[in-house]
């Protein structure tokens, strides 16, 4: 049963989420997610500071986020964040857990996460959906339960 459950959930499409409240929220597309995971691009359109946040480099949704998004793992970013280090570009700030990520959105100005989409509430607001490796704006069918 454990096995159908996780067969059902790796094929759920991912959030990519921003804070609900209109005045935190950057606007963000599709084209420029890789670049702000990247830390290419440090601000959204009117200035505001962008602050891209990870899962942990061991959770399943990170690792997917990163095949899709940065068409790497986490564990071949270490040389590229490394480097970056000494030019004072740091990382994502990184998260242990989905709730831990939501609730980190929604209270951080120009925060952008990423979560399973049946995890999405009303703290934070869905802007790209990841599904079958591509990024897209318009909402996938989400089918969220688990029988």
């Amino acid at each position: 049963m454990a096995a159908s459950v996780q067969a059902a959930d790796d094929n759920r499409p991912i959030a990519v989420i921003v804070p609900a409240q209109a005045g935190l929220a950057p606007g963000i597309h599709a084209d420029e997610l890789g670049l702000i995971f990247w830390r290419k691009k440090l601000y959204a359109e009117h200035g505001q500071a962008l602050h891209p946040v990870n899962l942990h480099s061991e959770h399943p949704l990170r690792l997917k986020f990163s095949q899709w998004v940065l068409h790497s793992t986490p564990r071949s970013q270490i040389n590229y964040w490394n480097g970056l280090y000494f030019h004072g570009v740091q990382p994502p700030y990184t998260v242990q857990s989905e709730e831990a990520m939501i609730r980190y959105v929604a209270e951080t100005d120009g925060a952008v996460g990423y979560i399973d989409a049946c995890h999405v509430d009303e703290r934070v607001k869905p802007v790209l959906w990841l599904s079958s490796g591509k990024v897209s704006a318009d909402a996938p069918t989400i089918r969220c339960d688990t029988n």
